[in-house]
């Protein structure tokens, strides 16, 4: 492991399988979802729990390599949608989720056009974020079947033997 390596897509974009893409290339604390006081123990990790703070973790640790994870907008709504009903915020006490959902997406329940608004400000502020910074910023679509090829010469490491993982697939 050369750099940190932090997955700042949105929830519902692969980030499970971009943490488990990190393990098997010699990883060693890859935390999907983090707290934020698991982020100083980590080398890498992705979802909400690492996106709200990818302006952090880029100044506090110099030289991390950013994966902005992306999936068609139309899929991801919907994934978003079915995900937000299978775990609703159902108590006003639930605050790492409340906080979460509330920084990316301005609710706590789906809500078509403030999901649309979020994917669209996430994505446009990644870009300008790192605009000048080209080699420390990839796009990639998992779920569109991008894996290996295109991680690993941005993190300049030779592509393991085993096949990309593929987690929390729906049918």
């Amino acid at each position: 492991m050369k750099h940190r390596c932090w997955g700042i897509g949105l929830g519902r974009t692969g980030t499970k399988s971009f943490c488990e893409s990190l393990r098997l290339i010699g990883y060693q604390n890859v935390i999907h979802n983090p707290t934020f006081e698991q982020l100083r123990l980590a080398d890498g990790g992705a979802d909400n729990g690492v996106t709200i703070y990818y302006k952090y973790l880029d100044y506090k640790y110099p030289g991390s390599k950013f994966v902005l994870t992306v999936r068609g907008l139309g899929d991801w709504l919907e994934s978003m949608r079915y995900i937000t009903e299978q775990n609703p915020v159902t108590s006003r006490d639930m605050d790492e989720q409340i906080k979460r959902r509330m920084l990316v997406y301005e609710s706590v329940s789906f809500d078509r056009e403030k999901f649309v608004d979020a994917y669209a400000r996430h994505h446009d502020d990644v870009r300008r974020y790192f605009r000048d910074r080209p080699d420390d910023l990839l796009e990639m679509n998992i779920i569109g079947g991008q894996g290996w090829e295109t991680l690993c010469p941005f993190l300049g490491i030779a592509a393991p033997h085993a096949a990309f993982p593929h987690l929390h697939k729906r049918s």
